[in-house]
Order: structure tokens, then C-alpha cells, then sequence
């Protein structure tokens, strides 16, 4: 399998996922994407090796279905709340010679509080890439340790992501809607 996510923002207008850096940083849309990353703003200015970008000038896209970390995180937390339930599942295909794009996947044993992007955690995108089936060990440890000493249920702690540099159009992805 080959595919790519990424959960459909609320609102949603026109037809174009934007990275934080081209919002208007005093508007709502940019606060309401820019919150997400309380507790780990020096995340928000990391250098992305290949892209030679800053995590701010990218979209970040999940390499596991939705669906699957839904379904892990009811079994974990029962009143877990879904803000949105809609997302784009995109073929890689629609992204591999038309976007600069990479995989990033976070060394598991890296300090808490070091958001360093280190070069050999970084690939290019490319026809090699293989989405994941399930959720990570690691994520499902961190999301018990949340629901014993408290904190926030990060959807995508652990699981690989995808980057993708600059504006995307989003016309051609498929949308899907989580099954609650």
C-alpha cells in the first residue's frame, strides 16, 4: 500500500492545504493550527534536512490511516472526542514528482524536549515508501502514560510523517470519514 493522510481541517475553504507559514499569523486559522504545538514551539522552527525549510513551510501528513489510531485510542481512552472525523487518503502517486516531498521518521529513543530533525531521520518520498497497517508500540505506550499521568493525546506521536513542502491541492484526494 502506498498512501499518505492527512485529517481534514475544520473549517475547510477552497481547495488547498497551506503550511502555517503562508497563514496570516494574526488570524484564527493560524492560531487554531499554531495551539497544536503548545509545549513544543521550538518544534515549530526545526530545519527540515532535504527540504532546507523550516516544520512551519511543510504539511504534515500521517503514514497510517486515521481510521487505525481512532480505533486504538477508543480502546484506551472510551470518551475520546473526535473533532474531525474527515480526512484525505492520497495515493503517493499524486505527490512523487509534483510536490518536494520526505519522510520523517523520529529517532523513538530521542530525548522529550529535543525537536532537533536530524538528518538520518529524513528520506525522500519515493516509490520504496510503504505506509504503516498499524499503530506503533511506542505510540500506544505514550498514549497510556497520558491517561495515567495526564497530558495530551497527540494523534501522531510515534507514527511516521510525511512532509510535504508548500501549498498542496487537495481536488484530486479522496476524502474518507472516520467510523465512530
Amino acid at each position: 500500500m502506498s498512501y499518505i493522510y492527512h485529517m481534514k481541517p475544520v473549517p475547510f475553504e477552497g481547495s488547498s492545504l497551506i503550511p502555517l507559514n503562508q497563514m496570516d499569523k494574526k488570524g484564527d486559522l493560524y492560531k487554531g493550527h499554531a495551539r497544536k504545538y503548545q509545549g513544543r514551539e521550538d518544534f515549530m522552527d526545526g530545519i527540515i534536512p532535504k527540504l532546507d525549510c523550516k516544520w512551519n513551510d511543510v504539511v504534515q501528513f500521517s503514514a497510517l490511516d486515521p481510521q487505525f489510531i481512532a480505533n486504538s485510542l477508543r480502546e484506551i481512552e472510551e470518551d475520546f472526542k473526535l473533532v474531525r472525523t474527515e480526512y484525505f487518503k492520497i495515493h503517493i502517486d499524486q505527490i512523487i514528482g509534483k510536490y518536494d516531498s520526505v519522510v520523517f521518521d523520529r529517532n523513538k529513543k530521542q530525548k522529550k524536549g529535543d525537536f532537533e530533525i536530524k538528518e538520518s531521520e529524513v528520506t525522500y518520498l519515493s516509490n520504496a515508501y510503504q505506509e504503516l497497517t498499524s499503530v506503533p508500540k511506542e505510540t500506544i505506550n505514550f498514549w497510556n502514560e497520558v491517561k495515567s499521568e495526564g497530558g495530551k493525546f497527540l494523534w501522531f506521536a510515534f507514527i511516521p510523517h510525511i512532509l510535504i513542502k508548500g501549498q498542496i491541492d487537495t481536488k484530486e484526494f479522496e476524502i474518507c470519514t472516520l467510523k465512530i
